[in-house]
């Protein structure tokens, strides 16, 4: 049976009047649709619930404390759990302060930062932006409001090192150099000169410390956004 992402947000329960503190979000890869079983279950299948999610349709999913029915009904969830959070977190599950309720992927994405990478390109992947980027030509003006640096030295100087062979494709040769913000930066550099697929762009991708990790000819913004991912960067055009 296919496992489905499924996620908890873990919180401590207030002694006084301030705001339950979230503790952290924990996703599970399980076969069983847990919230189904739940709201089947004699717990959730019954007139007091039915009055609460008439009432509150939101907090009766998102602000019910399934702790007890976790334990109860998927042990091994449970433990998976209590274990996650004396790991990570040095809680307790036991302690009668920690509450669990239903989570969301937009809830664990605040706390992975990679998961959140992989979701927003499927979000790209999916979204109008892509189809236009895949015939949306990479041009100076995209480099210069994405952040990236003209460096004139270097541009200077292949203009000199390539004229012999290129004098015609490169009177415009030109580079440009962005770091990215990520946790682990990379470092971009993008320049328009001859390359091996005959592409307008070719990208020299380094790690933080300046080793080469790839590179790569390119046209398309879809293509730039595309190696990013790869790359596990943030970063778009």
């Amino acid at each position: 049976m296919k496992k489905i992402n499924q996620y908890f947000n873990v919180l401590k329960r207030s002694i006084d009047d301030n705001p339950e503190e979230l503790i952290t979000t924990i996703k599970i890869r399980y076969e069983e649709r847990i919230w189904k079983k739940l709201i089947e279950s004699s717990y959730l299948n019954n007139k007091w619930y039915a009055e609460m999610s008439y009432k509150d349709p939101y907090g009766s999913i998102y602000h019910l404390n399934i702790k007890n029915y976790i334990k109860d009904l998927f042990p091994d969830v449970y433990d998976f759990i209590k274990d996650a959070l004396l790991r990570d977190n040095h809680v307790n599950i036991d302690d009668d302060n920690i509450i669990i309720y239903l989570g969301t992927s937009y809830d664990y994405r605040k706390i992975d930062e990679q998961f959140d990478n992989e979701m927003a390109f499927l979000e790209y992947v999916n979204s109008e932006k892509a189809e236009m980027d895949k015939n949306r030509n990479i041009t100076p003006e995209f480099l210069i409001d994405a952040g990236f640096e003209f460096l004139e030295d270097e541009s200077n100087f292949g203009r000199a090192a390539h004229k012999e062979n290129f004098e015609l494709c490169c009177e415009d040769y030109s580079v440009y150099r962005k770091w990215t913000n990520d946790k682990v930066p990379i470092k971009l550099d993008i320049d328009n000169g001859p390359n091996n697929r005959g592409t307008k762009w070719h990208l020299h991708i380094d790690n933080d410390v300046c080793d080469t990790i790839g590179c790569a000819d390119i046209n398309t913004i879809w293509e730039f956004n595309t190696l990013m991912e790869i790359f596990k960067s943030k970063f778009r055009l």
